[in-house]
């Protein structure tokens, strides 16, 4: 059974999206669980991998809290509940977003953020790296994803025991990267793969009007929602190929 952790702190069922549209990228014949991050009682060793959603809160300034050695907020208290047990849970992983930094984190990587919010259907490039990922290889060497972020991976850990790998970038900032551990493989992907078709690639944009607006300026929003002419979909095939891959 594959476990998805949505990260999402509004309680609205209508607005909890990510379980759904990940699910839906997973093979019909696998069991998914969708596990609320705030649900303490989880055993996570029960699942054979574990997918960790995005969210509107900042992976960034949780690690700035527990650097300063307090957490502010029941949300951030939570993270770190989950957090805790993802350092000690021993299966494949695949991080999107906020999943991703999170995971990152988890890891021993480090967290950064942007000047300003990066929002739209944005290009990336592979890596050399990525080109031979079982995961993400399938890619053309210039892809496309669905944006809405601020945080980003700063840097991957490099300890012992770790082979940490960039597998895509964009603007030299990583966007895609792989951890292995013991043999156990752990992705993660800054751009959403669950958002990353026809129907939904400037949904992120849209549905946070109400502040992206004036955040990026109206200019910058305007392009965000433009598709660009050479879209391509090819990302929502990651989170199926991370399942075929525990094959």
């Amino acid at each position: 059974m594959i476990g998805i952790i949505d990260f999402n702190p509004d309680q609205n069922p209508d607005k909890r999206q990510y379980i759904k549209r990940i699910s839906s990228l997973i093979p019909a014949n696998i069991d998914v669980n969708g596990i609320l991050f705030r649900d303490g009682d989880i055993d996570y060793s029960n699942y054979e991998a574990l997918i960790l959603s995005g969210s509107k809160l900042s992976a960034t300034d949780y690690q700035r809290m527990l650097e300063r050695g307090e957490l502010t907020g029941d949300d951030y208290f939570d993270v770190n509940n989950v957090v805790q047990r993802l350092s000690c849970y021993k299966g494949p992983m695949f991080g999107i977003c906020f999943g991703a930094q999170i995971l990152a984190h988890v890891m021993g990587g480090k967290l950064g953020k942007l000047d300003k919010t990066e929002a739209g259907y944005l290009e990336h490039q592979l890596t050399e790296a990525g080109k031979q990922s079982p995961v993400f290889g399938h890619l053309p060497d210039n892809f496309l994803g669905a944006h809405l972020h601020t945080d980003y991976v700063a840097s991957l850990p490099e300890r012992e025991g770790l082979e940490s790998k960039v597998i895509a970038t964009r603007n030299g900032v990583i966007h895609a990267y792989s951890i292995c551990k013991n043999g156990v493989m752990r992705y993660g992907v800054q751009p959403h793969p669950e958002m990353s078709n026809p129907d939904n690639a400037t949904f992120l944009v849209k549905v946070n009007e109400g502040w992206l607006r004036d955040a990026i300026g109206k200019e910058e929003y305007e392009k965000a929602l433009i598709m660009p002419d050479n879209a391509e979909f090819g990302l929502a095939r990651t989170i199926t190929k991370f399942v075929e891959s525990l094959r």
